[in-house]
């Protein structure tokens, strides 16, 4: 009997099998490939993830196989109609979103995983079989030589991709939203270092719509829009590939290797349904979304560390199982709203009618005209996730519920560094008093710490044990909120705040609640 059983071994049920692994759990990983992928497929990923591989212990390792991309153009026939700049440094102490060459990451993870004890990795396994009862849930799967294993875990996350076993066994479907295009893409290996090439572009051409990206320090990607009519297998032919590149911000084989040539439907579906009793779908599985956003992947692992650590306060005993139904109620909106978000994007720049096009393009400069003379935002493009409005948020009115806790450098006790590195994960209250501790009656105070849950002492002036916030980061959010006390959940979002310490004892009593259910 495992805790947790995940079917799928890319990035989501790694990072699904590492969270629980790491937690004391038996975890147990099917996978149908013997070996890694190992060829591209993910260019970008967002601040939050790479905070997620700051927390593993993997970001500095990660990072020789990644380039910032300082902005994300949107170009008509060479001439940039609209300039995004990226930022640098955003709400959770990582860039806006940088490229990277996914097999260096997904290798790492790899490595984390089976240095692991507690999880067992069958790759080369194939499910035939999935079911559950009131106790249980399990699986059947086919090894190399044909034999069958069953496996049995209280949990299964199904992270096993678009054409997921699991979601189809189970007879869920999936809602179209109405995105269907087909794509190539161009993954090349540059021969002789990074070229004079945009770093981020869409190709907003209505005679071959695309798009080109430097991913990571050594690679880059090209994707094109197939035409209806058009033949798959004659537009990966090498020869036609080349005639697609042949662009002043394409390629020749003089600058590039050819490492992978795919097409692609780009769709947008979201399953019916995310969890059926001791099951729940995950990754592309559950939803698949136009890669306009880059948000695919990083979806994904949200996903997995959304379900990761409410399984582990499950199967702890902390929770109640109901705390697993705001896996859904969180994902499932947030989900929606970013791929419903990539297919404008997509629809925008893929634009083919000629009228639309001119006042597209009209749009677009105009917005650009006003960027320059500063009388606009900076974040023209870029989407940012949405937070949460329901499931294990505080109730509705309350400040900060649901919203993103973000990350800053911070100093205390003498070591400065980001905060998750100086304080730690978990469950947290941050106060800019002292007095947090004794506002909590000796029950509640009781019950927090069971959870592993610690105070912070917010500052901006050094003393002992106090975190001193040195980019106003905390402060600036506490300000913005109202709030003196903000209630951090164990990931990257708040459960609430409030405004006194009278009100403090009512937040963790509603936490407390919604971890029973």
């Amino acid at each position: 009997m495992y805790d947790v059983i995940v079917v799928g071994y890319g990035p989501k049920g790694m990072m699904a099998a590492i969270l629980l692994g790491r937690a004391g759990h038996r975890v147990a990983v099917v996978e149908r490939y013997r070996t890694l992928y190992n060829l591209p497929r993910v260019g970008i990923v967002h601040d939050d993830i790479l905070r997620l591989f700051q927390e593993i212990g993997i970001s500095e390792r990660v990072a020789p196989a990644t380039h910032f991309l300082p902005h994300y153009e949107l170009a008509h026939d060479g001439q940039v109609l609209l300039s995004n700049q990226i930022e640098p440094y955003a709400s959770h102490g990582w860039p806006e979103f940088t490229s990277i060459y996914q097999p260096a990451f997904e290798g790492e993870l790899d490595v984390e995983v089976k240095k692991c004890a507690g999880i067992e990795v069958h790759q080369g396994w194939r499910v035939t079989e999935i079911a559950q009862n009131e106790s249980s849930a399990s699986i059947v799967a086919e090894d190399e030589q044909g034999i069958s294993h069953v496996l049995e875990a209280q949990y299964v996350i199904a992270a096993d991709g678009g054409n997921s076993f699991v979601r189809t066994a189970l007879g869920i479907g999936l809602e179209d939203l109405g995105f269907d295009q087909d794509w190539l893409v161009i993954d090349a290996r540059q021969k002789r270092g990074i070229l004079d090439r945009p770093p981020l572009r869409q190709f907003c051409d209505p005679q071959q719509p695309g798009m080109t990206m430097q991913m990571g320090p050594d690679h880059r990607r090209w994707s094109f829009m197939i035409f209806p009519g058009e033949p798959h297998a004659q537009a990966m032919e090498p020869a036609n590939v080349w005639k697609r590149l042949d662009r002043p911000d394409g390629g020749t084989p003089d600058d590039y290797d050819l490492v992978r040539v795919a097409s692609y439907k780009f769709q947008s579906k979201i399953a019916t349904t995310w969890r059926m009793g001791r099951i729940f779908l995950a990754g592309d599985a559950v939803h698949m979304m136009p890669p306009f956003l880059a948000q695919g992947l990083c979806s994904g692992i949200r996903d997995a560390q959304n379900i990761a650590w409410k399984l582990d306060f499950v199967l702890r005993g902390i929770a109640s199982d109901k705390l697993l139904d705001t896996y859904v109620q969180e994902r499932e909106p947030n989900a929606r709203a970013t791929t419903i978000e990539s297919m404008k994007v997509g629809l925008n720049v893929n634009e083919r009618d000629p009228e639309k096009v001119k006042a597209r393009d009209a749009q677009l400069r105009a917005l650009q005209a006003e960027k320059d003379k500063g009388n606009t935002a900076k974040q023209l493009i870029a989407f940012r996730v949405p937070g949460f409005s329901q499931g294990f948020v505080a109730p509705a009115g309350t400040p900060g519920a649901g919203d993103v806790f973000p990350q800053g450098l911070v100093r205390r006790d003498g070591r400065e560094g980001a905060f998750d590195d100086i304080v730690g994960p978990g469950f947290m209250i941050l106060s800019r008093r002292a007095s947090a501790v004794d506002a909590l009656p000796a029950q509640l105070l009781e019950f927090f710490f069971s959870l592993g849950g610690h105070f912070v002492e917010i500052s901006t002036g050094d003393s002992a044990g106090v975190c001193v916030d040195l980019e106003g980061r905390y402060t600036g959010l506490m300000n913005a909120l109202g709030c003196e006390y903000l209630l951090k959940r164990p990931d990257y979002y708040l459960f609430g705040g409030c405004a006194r310490a009278e009100g403090l004892p009512a937040l963790v009593e509603a936490m407390r609640a919604g971890l029973k259910g």
